[in-house]
């Protein structure tokens, strides 16, 4: 009965890590006129007022975004805390002025195709 409980208990850790522990993970794809784009997100992202910034992510939350072979990749650690990797070029907290107009399309693009349109 022991074994029965402990391979019960296993499962049960399994199923709620696969899952992500209840958060909400959606990818969006649009593929059309030449034109790719792949958005994929895990958990609430929140942009600021002028669509142009990531405001907040939820901890350990991420959102990665990609359009003709440019990529964007912001995570949030556990205490929210945001880092960037914009074409793979490692993770950093401070982006320069090209990077900050590149999230600005990203996120204008996103809430175009629908990614969290109404939570900023």
């Amino acid at each position: 009965m022991k074994k029965l409980q402990l391979i019960a208990a296993m499962g049960l850790i399994a199923l709620v890590t696969a899952c992500g522990t209840g958060k909400r993970h959606t990818t969006i794809v649009e593929n059309g006129n030449g034109i790719k784009v792949r958005i994929e997100y895990l958990g609430q992202t929140y942009f600021n007022a002028e669509g142009t910034a990531i405001k907040s992510i939820s901890p350990n939350g991420y959102v990665k975004y990609t359009r003709d072979g440019k990529e964007l990749i912001a995570e949030s650690d556990y205490h929210g805390r945001i880092t960037y990797e914009l074409n793979d070029g490692g993770k950093q907290t401070m982006l320069d002025d090209g990077g900050k107009e590149f999230l600005a399309q990203a996120v204008k693009d996103m809430i175009k195709h629908g990614h969290n349109a109404d939570g900023r």
